[in-house]
């Protein structure tokens, strides 16, 4: 190495070596925390906060003083804690002026691992929002100008930070809180009165991340939370509740992949130039109760008073949807894609919505939306054209689960409303309905068109108009509705005249109606005024039915009833033949829980006769009657006009004389007959209704007539005495087959 190429490497060690010691021992004769008061002072008046500062050292390392354990009081009216607090700040100076001339200039602040508590008050405002207001540039002391030059600092960095952010919570339930750590920010040529550029990012509540960039300033030194802003922000993997930006009362939760939003705030007005939901997985459960309105002073309320959106996109979504109070699984969209442009607070804005249903089908809508009411989103005005295909009814969450209706539908409704009162309209074909919890699947397709309207506020609504159609089969439905939480109640009336029975019977499966095994309705009318009142859940339905002139084919009354074939001389079984001919039925019917009750029933069986009484068919489909039957052949045989040549009252007299020892007690015997000739023969109906037994009731036959002439009188029978009321009861036993 030449020599002056050696004296050039020993001048650089030689003032590399001054200045290492002029840093070790800058510190030994610079009283750094002669400075504390100064800056104290000058950043309260500053700031229009209490500022305190522990220990205060020189680094020349990090080109400033090091402050132990800063702390920036809060406003009084939110807190009595610090607002701010941080174990080591790093207050950035010019180091010449400080060393030579004690003049203190701050270039910037670095702060790690500070505390910071954003407070937001019942009335909507926030801790932050009085920084600086206390502060006015003409009242700035000759300290403070010469501290922050032009009212300007370089820079402010926080490292590592953590931020809890609270505020009031429900009723009755104290504040709510949320915290974001490892919050880092950068900001440049930071000044109150102009603007300037910002970086920042944390980790959010439940593990998600942000990250923002833009540019805010100048600072509004009456309400520091309408400081104007704008900027670019982007979330990864966010929990909306956990994160803050939703409420617990809205009923959502789950995550968001990925947020993209470009927005702007004047102060006044929140502008969003694109915001982008980016496969969000979401559940929403709803509780059906009537919406009550946010409070005007709602977290957010300021800004979204004037919002305008340029385009609002959500791509590839995942929503279940569930009810709460209702056990079970939620009902699952996905491929939910939507994207509203143009939106504001005070004019409506054209959107399109689609996704898969559950269960395969598809769900596409188009309209317009808006203003915007943020205070209730149910009373945001809507006109819409929505499309509904394969839409199965039973698993799209729209009906409490155990309301035991199903089907696959395709619908076509107009919705609109004002904001306060829906009205909706359309037309539905449903294939496979089901419309009780022990129904069926219909094999037949049903149409229904309805016209709704319903009020938004109470969750109430009338169904104006909805009919029905099975082929020629026409029912009318009518009446209210109320929700109220988890149930919907139900005040509704189906009317039906005259449905053509060949149309129905396939139908009939779907509301629970269960024909013997092997049979079927043929011909005839069904006329029918029902109330349909109870909950979705567990509807009553109630009211008059009435049939005409129909067959049950494949079932053969006669052989049921061949016990009685005596009464009428074999001619039941002749008359009914295969199938059995009802010419009228009639009967009140009410149905819930699954079960059925009818009573005054009054039916008109062609070759057997007639029959009235009451009975129940249980949910699982056991039969419960009591009935008496008035036979054909003792009521003078077809028309009344003839009597079969051993049917009748003689032949029934003399059919009982043969099963009474000795053919005695003729008069008992002629007293049963004219009693069944008269009342008829009580009979009761069991078994289920697939398999239905018949069986007559023989005590009471016995026990209503032939006590009641003979009471009292015996004749010794094989050496034991037997009442006349013995013998007739085994007399009707052995006619109807009971020995």
């Amino acid at each position: 190495m030449s020599k002056p190429a050696r004296l050039v490497l020993i001048g650089v060690g030689a003032v590399v070596a001054l200045l290492l010691i002029v840093a070790v021992s800058l510190p030994l004769f610079l009283n750094a925390d002669s400075f504390r008061t100064k800056i104290e002072s000058t950043l309260t008046q500053s700031l229009g906060r209490k500022v305190t500062i522990g220990k205060l050292s020189l680094s020349v390392w990090s080109g400033g003083l090091v402050a132990d354990n800063t702390v920036i009081a809060d406003d009084p009216t939110f807190s009595n804690q610090p607002f701010i607090q941080a174990d080591s700040v790093t207050i950035k100076v010019e180091l010449l002026p400080l060393i030579f001339d004690k003049k203190l200039v701050i270039q910037g602040f670095e702060m790690d691992s500070p505390k910071i508590q954003l407070l937001r008050a019942a009335n909507g405002t926030w801790n932050y929002s009085t920084i600086g207001a206390n502060s006015q540039q003409a009242s700035q002391s000759a300290e403070t100008k010469q501290a922050f030059p032009n009212l300007t600092v370089g820079e402010v960095e926080i490292k590592d930070g953590r931020i809890t952010v609270g505020g009031p919570g429900a009723a009755g339930a104290g504040t709510t809180s949320r915290v974001y750590d490892k919050v880092d920010l950068n900001v440049k040529d930071f000044a109150f009165t102009k603007e300037f550029p910002f970086t920042a990012s944390a980790n959010l509540p439940a593990g998600g991340t942000v990250s923002l960039k833009g540019t805010a300033g100048p600072i509004n030194q009456k309400d520091a939370s309408a400081t104007p802003f704008s900027g670019h922000l982007e979330g990864k993997h966010l929990d909306p509740l956990a994160a803050g930006f939703v409420d617990a009362s809205d009923g959502i939760s789950g995550t968001i992949d990925s947020l993209i939003l470009d927005a702007m705030w004047n102060g006044t007005q929140m502008h969003v130039g694109k915001l982008l939901v980016d496969t969000p997985k979401l559940t929403i459960v709803s509780n059906n109760a009537p919406k009550k309105p946010k409070a005007a002073n709602a977290e957010g309320a300021s800004m979204l008073d004037n919002l305008s959106v340029d385009d609002a996109q959500v791509k590839n979504g995942t929503i279940s949807l569930a009810t709460a109070g209702h056990t079970g699984s939620a009902a699952v969209y996905s491929q939910v894609n939507a994207q509203i442009t143009k939106a504001t607070t005070k004019s409506s804005s054209p959107f399109t919505a689609s996704a898969i249903l559950p269960g395969g089908g598809s769900l596409s809508a188009t309209g317009t939306a808006g203003p915007f009411n943020q205070q209730n989103n149910a009373g945001t005005p809507l006109d819409a054209q929505v499309t509904l295909k394969h839409f199965a009814i039973g698993s799209a969450g729209v009906l409490p689960p155990d309301a035991g209706i199903d089907g696959v539908a395709d619908l076509q409704a107009k919705i609109q409303s004002n904001g306060q009162t829906l009205n909706a309209n359309g037309t539905v074909q449903v294939a496979g309905i089901k419309l009780a919890k022990d129904g069926v699947p219909s094999s037949k397709p049903v149409q229904l068109q309805f016209t709704i309207v319903q009020n938004e506020q109470a969750m109430s609504g009338t169904v104006q108009q909805a009919v029905l159609t099975v082929g020629r089969a026409v029912v009318n439905l009518s009446g209210t509705y109320q929700t109220n939480g988890p149930t919907t109640a139900l005040n509704l009336k189906i009317v039906g005249n005259s449905m053509p029975i060949d149309e129905l019977e396939a139908f009939l499966p779907a509301l629970g109606v269960h024909l013997p095994q092997g049979s079927r309705l043929q011909g005839g009318t069904l006329t029918t005024t029902l109330a349909v009142t109870g909950t979705t859940s567990n509807p009553v339905i109630s009211g008059p039915v009435q049939v005409s002139n129909t067959q049950l084919a494949g079932f053969d009354l006669g052989s049921k009833l061949q016990a009685l074939s005596t009464f009428t001389g074999g001619k039941i079984g002749s008359s009914t033949g295969p199938g059995t001919t009802i010419r009228s039925l009639s009967m009140n019917v009410q149905q819930s829980g699954g079960a059925i009750r009818t009573d005054k029933i009054a039916l008109d069986v062609a070759g057997v006769g007639t029959a009235t009484g009451a009975g129940a068919v249980s949910a699982s489909g056991a039969l419960n009657y009591n009935m008496i039957l008035k036979l054909t052949g003792l009521t003078g045989g077809s028309g009344g006009s003839t009597q079969a040549s051993t049917g009748g009252s003689a032949g029934l007299v003399g059919a009982l004389s043969g099963f009474i020892p000795g053919g005695a007690t003729g008069g008992a015997v002629g007293g049963i007959a004219g009693s069944a000739l008269k009342n008829g023969i009580p009979v009761a109906i069991g078994g289920t209704t697939s398999n239905p037994t018949f069986t007559p009731n023989v005590a009471s036959l016995a026990t209503s007539v032939g006590a009641g002439l003979l009471n009292g009188k015996t004749q010794p029978t094989n050496g034991k005495k037997s009442t006349t009321t013995d013998q007739l009861g085994n007399a009707l036993g052995g006619l109807l087959g009971k020995h």
